[in-house]
């Protein structure tokens, strides 16, 4: 009986959004597959919850804000997210006038910090309840999000004792190649990397040999990572893209010392970008690893 709409969003440092028609679904009613809500980048998520009170889903009956449970938590690890649940005082339009319906608003702070936002949760779900009734309703919610930084550190094979012990954060990669050493470059997408001992390590590599932690942080989905395109055939010969071994939220690009002796001929440099698919949220980038002698 409860249907859900996405109202609005908020990013910080910018005007409310407000949908002045927001669309209302009710899974097994209206849509006959589990609720999924699409937002654009936002700090603030603004819910609407409505109440359906008979068959024709034409007439509402009006909620009390403070007889709604809510919970929202991060998909991939659990963490409960801030909600506060108050009638519509919000924005006018949302108050559906031929039903003289009020939806209550549901705010969720997809934020470590929402006065200094530094990292917005990408996939969020959602439980809401009536407490003196059965009614509920439960959804997705995913968040789109861009120009987050990549985490890497390059390491040339033989020369493992001058190796970075914490990742660089960038859009793009650039890796200096040797002429003598076949290199790899270690990559986490959104959450930095450092050397740690053994005993506290998320993964290691080589495996059990050096040893690595990966940032505590939202958004703890795996990764799928893949060659989407290169500036010269050569560069796809000579490299390798794929998971930490039994650790899908951190990638490996292996790279051949052949392509030192190639960028050598060509006197030029080069690159190749990777497709980061989020297995969970489905949310896409692109890394760029560029190479020179």
């Amino acid at each position: 009986m409860l249907q859900a709409a996405l109202g609005g969003n908020l990013v910080v440092g910018s005007s409310d959004s407000f949908i002045d028609n927001p669309v209302y679904y009710e899974p097994g009613f209206n849509i006959m597959y589990p609720l999924e809500i699409v937002s654009s980048e936002a700090d603030k998520l603004y819910i609407l919850i409505r109440k359906r009170a008979d068959d024709t889903g034409l007439i509402f009956d009006n909620m009390d804000p403070s007889k709604v449970s809510v919970t929202a938590t991060d998909t991939t690890n659990g963490e409960a997210l801030v909600t506060r649940v108050s009638s519509n005082n919000t924005y006018e339009p949302w108050t559906d006038s031929p039903s003289a319906s009020i939806p209550i608003v549901v705010e969720i702070e997809n934020q470590l910090d929402i006065i200094s936002p530094i990292l917005r949760v990408r996939v969020i779900d959602c439980f809401v309840k009536e407490t003196t009734t059965t009614n509920f309703i439960q959804f997705r919610i995913t968040v789109d999000d861009s120009g987050l930084f990549f985490h890497y550190i390059p390491v040339n094979r033989k020369f493992l004792s001058d190796r970075n012990d914490f990742t660089i954060a960038s859009r793009q990669a650039k890796v200096v190649l040797n002429s003598s050493s076949d290199t790899y470059i270690l990559f986490s997408p959104y959450a930095w990397l450092k050397e740690t001992t053994k005993g506290k390590e998320d993964f290691s590599y080589p495996e059990d040999s050096i040893h690595y932690q990966r940032q505590n942080t939202y958004n703890k989905e795996d990764f799928i990572f893949s060659v989407s395109s290169y500036s010269h055939t050569f560069v796809s010969e000579q490299i390798s893209v794929m998971n930490v071994p039994s650790y899908g939220k951190v990638g490996i690009v292996t790279v051949d010392s052949m392509l030192y002796r190639h960028l050598k001929e060509q006197g030029r440099s080069a690159y190749v970008d990777i497709s980061v698919v989020g297995e969970l949220s489905g949310i896409t980038d692109t890394f760029r690893v560029n190479f020179s002698t």
